[in-house]
């Protein structure tokens, strides 16, 4: 039985990627202890003694700890060192202030898996494997609960940078107060500025935002609900080049009508109009929406072959059985 030692990293979409991987592992048998990177300690792994150490973007290599990152270096023959990229390797959310970083791992050579396919030749030892969910976390009720809210368009995430604020302005111009926008609080108040100071918005229209903000979601079950209470959930890609950003699956998996950017990888995965909805631009996305908001119960029935096709195939059962065959297939090549 190989035994995995999973080290969640100090972010709210990596930390729920990674217990994914804790139950995908399970799952192949495997014994899993996951562990906050910010407590880990040497102690930790000798006791463990792990055969893996698996770790969000470059892991190990953020801890402030330098005896605990010291040791996992220099024990690295103990244990397969393995790196879940779903973040652009050398992107402000990757190196997060440590540019160098990329350097230095690039120097160790360990495994690592991406997300996106274009990135698969910015790092050593890496195959491509796309993100998946927990389906079972997500799972909304069989029965609709009359006292959840229902939202018209939801976002969740970030609202900031100029192609997110671009679409939500878009989005407020056309549809007013039926946009609820869900993330940190401090994100919203810099969106608000951000606006402002672009003049994407009216002032008129600034209250209207303004009002839109839903606070933040912390749990699965929290997401899901929103997701499945949601006449169309707006998906915006901030990075990658072809790969499909987490909210598509567990938007997906939460039995939610999806309208989301339109990615390569899209069609490779999922059946456009059938299991979600795509758009191009924003004139194509404004468009889509007030269709789907007039046709609810087409957006339903898209959810419901969309979650059915999410909860089949793209498990992290099926992620993390993958690492384990690739991991052994480079073992036995070298």
């Amino acid at each position: 039985m190989n035994k995995v030692l999973i080290t969640l990293p100090n972010s709210i979409a990596g930390t729920l990627i990674m217990k994914g991987f804790k139950q995908g592992f399970k799952s192949n048998g495997c014994f899993v202890m996951e562990k906050d990177l910010r407590e880990l300690s040497t102690d930790d792994i000798k006791c463990f003694k792990p055969d893996i150490i698996i770790g969000y973007d470059y892991g190990f290599l953020f801890c402030d700890n330098d005896e605990l990152k010291d040791y996992i270096i220099q024990n690295k023959h103990k244990y397969k060192l393995v790196h879940y990229f779903a973040d652009e390797p050398q992107g402000k959310y990757a190196c997060v202030n440590k540019p160098w970083l990329y350097e230095e791992f690039k120097k160790l050579n360990l495994y690592s898996f991406i997300w996106d396919r274009e990135f698969v030749n910015d790092l050593p030892n890496c195959r491509f494997l796309p993100l998946a969910v927990n389906a079972k976390a997500y799972r909304p009720p069989d029965e609709f609960d009359e006292k959840q809210p229902v939202y018209e368009i939801s976002f969740v995430g970030r609202p900031l940078g100029d192609k997110r604020q671009k679409i939500l302005a878009a989005l407020i111009k056309k549809f007013g107060k039926k946009l609820n926008i869900f993330s940190y609080e401090r994100h919203f108040l810099q969106s608000l500025d951000d606006m402002k100071e672009k003049q994407f918005l009216s002032d008129r229209e600034l209250d209207i935002y303004k009002s839109a903000y839903r606070g933040f979601l912390t749990t699965e079950k929290d997401l899901a609900r929103v997701y499945t209470n949601s006449f169309v959930n707006i998906n915006i890609t901030l990075q990658g080049k072809s790969g499909l950003n987490y909210r598509v699956f567990e938007v997906l998996a939460s039995r939610g009508f999806l309208l989301t950017d339109d990615m390569e990888d899209i069609e490779r995965n999922f059946i456009v109009s059938k299991e979600l909805e795509t758009y191009k631009d924003i004139n194509d996305l404004l468009d889509k929406t007030e269709f789907y908001l007039k046709n609810v119960n087409i957006a339903q029935k898209i959810a419901t072959i969309g979650f059915a096709d999410v909860y089949k195939r793209h498990s992290y059962t099926a992620r993390a059985r993958t690492i384990l065959e690739n991991i052994k297939l480079q073992t036995n090549s070298y």
